[in-house]
């Protein structure tokens, strides 16, 4: 299976490359319980977005997508194309009887691999983000092929977001690819 993972704001924003407008630990938890023990895949930008105490994440294969061949990514496996990037983490789910690749962005990545996903998380935060925030998420709400299942709406214990919304309201959104 070939999932995607991300956290956005009602309004599809991701982030701005470095930074997301929230903090939310319950969105934290819920994605490294989605991922251990999983190949991930994402940009360099991702991969640098990263805490360094957090790179590579770890319980994870992480393969890393850029164009610079000759990338320095330790810990990581360094790819010139997602295409061969995904393959080799299929390749490594395999070897390790994971059952999910997950692809963790950013935004061009989600966007290219809309078309190849069997499966899309989105935990969706209920708050704005500010003006600098400018990477989105694809709308999985308009993509053909996914049947949506929301949530139920859940407020954060200690979230915080950068708009002041307090407190922070999330919900998990589970878009699956229609095979019929």
């Amino acid at each position: 299976e070939i999932g995607m993972i991300w956290a956005q704001t009602t309004g599809g924003v991701i982030g701005d490359g470095d930074d997301m407008p929230w903090y939310l630990p319950e969105d934290l938890a819920h994605f490294q319980s989605s991922t251990m023990g999983t190949p991930v895949v994402m940009g360099r930008v991702s991969w640098e977005a990263l805490d360094p105490r957090f790179r590579p994440l770890p319980g994870r294969d992480n393969h890393i997508i850029t164009r610079d061949a000759d990338y320095d990514a330790p810990g990581g496996t360094v790819h010139t194309s997602l295409p061969d990037a995904v393959l080799a983490a299929g390749r490594a789910a395999v070897d390790t009887g994971a059952s999910t690749v997950w692809i963790l962005g950013g935004g061009h990545v989600y966007r290219q691999c809309v078309r190849v996903a069997d499966r899309v998380v989105v935990t969706e935060i209920d708050c704005g983000a500010p003006d600098r925030f400018r990477v989105y998420a694809p709308d999985m709400r308009v993509e053909p092929g996914f049947t949506a299942h929301a949530g139920p709406w859940l407020t954060s214990a200690r979230g915080t977001a950068l708009t002041g919304e307090h407190p922070v309201r999330y919900r998990i959104c589970d878009f699956t690819r229609d095979r019929s």
